[in-house]
């Protein structure tokens, strides 16, 4: 075996960096997001739904309990009145339902409808679905790999996904700025 072939430190740090780490699994979250993207966008598509009522229906979607249109605002970065509106045309649609709060009248809260879920519960499955069949198509040591590596990151007690406010905010205007 020749000695560029033997891993040193220096080899192990180097696959092991931040860079090397992030190089990695952008590529795999990319290539895994290509295997439905253009079944998602056709089906999306073909909803008539405004790219501000997906964003509105997925945030009540992620969401345990109703939202106010304030809420809702805040969350997917539209006006108040460009929300509201928003609202209007899914409650027309029957996919969202907007009723008086129990506690303050002149709250309205927003919930999706049983067809509000039934769409965003299809998009899920046809998600899960690819991602079945992708892990399906790996050997079985690649499998048990992935669980061995992945398991620790969503199990333990730190939270690794956890990006304050702040901190996606900066990320946010570094991308913005020309």
């Amino acid at each position: 075996m020749p000695d560029s072939a033997v891993p040193t430190a220096s080899d192990d740090e180097r696959s092991c960096s931040v860079d090397a780490a992030y190089a990695a699994l952008l590529e795999f979250l990319d290539r895994l997001a290509c295997l439905g993207k253009a079944h998602t966008m056709d089906s999306l598509a073909a909803t008539d739904l405004t790219f501000s009522q997906l964003k509105v229906m997925f945030a009540l979607g992620a969401h345990e309990a109703p939202m106010s249109v304030n809420e809702i605002a805040d969350h997917v970065h539209l006006s108040l009145a460009a929300a509201g509106r928003t609202v209007d045309k899914l409650v027309v649609s029957d996919l969202v339902d907007r009723r008086e709060d129990s506690t303050d009248r002149r709250v309205k809260r927003v919930s999706l409808t049983a067809d509000g879920k039934q769409f965003l519960d299809s998009q899920l499955t046809i998600k899960q679905e690819i991602v079945r069949r992708f892990v399906s198509g790996l050997p079985a040591n690649m499998r048990g790999d992935l669980c061995r590596t992945l398991r620790p990151i969503v199990d333990d007690d730190v939270d690794y996904f956890d990006i304050s406010d702040e901190e996606l905010s900066e990320i946010v205007a570094a991308a913005e700025k020309p």
